[in-house]
């Protein structure tokens, strides 16, 4: 088998997989770095252990993603309360004329 076969063989979702776990892991390292970087700038006393940039760093996107799930979960239900408002208005406006 060469290598054209099998580059074939393989299935396109586990390389699509393995980029977004690269750019996932990407994001949360960089985003460690910046946290200790900016915690060693206003803390110049305590020195925060450049090993803990990847734990803070998934930390800090899982709460981002946190954060947006209870924002957009906030945004659904107003959107279902104002459909079913409308749908109200429209049935009681149907019914007096």
């Amino acid at each position: 088998m060469n290598a054209g076969q099998l580059l074939l063989q393989t299935p396109i979702w586990k390389d699509i997989l393995a980029h977004v776990l690269t750019f996932i892991y990407s994001i949360a390292h960089y985003t460690g770095l910046a946290v200790v970087h900016l915690l060693n700038w206003i803390l110049p006393s305590v020195v925060v252990p450049a090993d803990l940039s990847d734990p803070i760093g998934y930390l800090a996107v899982l709460t981002v993603f946190l954060v947006i799930v209870q924002v957009a979960r906030k945004v659904a239900w107003i959107i279902v309360l104002v459909g079913w408002a409308l749908i109200v208005v429209r049935i009681v406006m149907v019914a007096f004329s």
